[in-house]
């Protein structure tokens, strides 16, 4: 099993804090400013030095959530972010908020 699954499984069903570093979550802590590596493991770790433990499983859930619904990777939807005013990188994808609200993605978490 690999530490991504395992820190899932560890988090999710058995509410141990940790963190969970997919392609979404690592794309975002760059975005954010959170981390300036690709290296998952280091990720966690710069992660893990800016969070309170408790918040790292519901963080890691709502960073991927938002990683597949808003701030995609080619073009986030900057205009229709609720975290706008605060990412260092608002701009990278369309700014108006008619044209970011057509990008926002709907539906299950999957």
């Amino acid at each position: 099993m690999g530490r991504k699954t395992a820190n899932l499984v560890l988090g999710g069903a058995f509410g141990k804090p940790s963190i969970v570093v997919d392609t979404h979550f690592a794309r975002l802590a760059r975005r954010f400013g959170w981390t300036a590596h690709t290296d998952p493991d280091k990720i966690e770790h710069d992660v893990a030095a800016l969070l309170p433990q408790r918040e790292w499983t519901a963080a890691s859930y709502r960073v991927i959530w938002h990683g597949r619904r808003v701030c995609h990777a080619r073009r986030p939807a900057c205009g229709a972010c609720g975290v706008a005013r605060w990412c260092p990188s608002f701009g990278t994808g369309p700014t108006d908020e008619a044209i970011a609200r057509k990008l926002v993605k709907t539906g299950s978490f999957s």
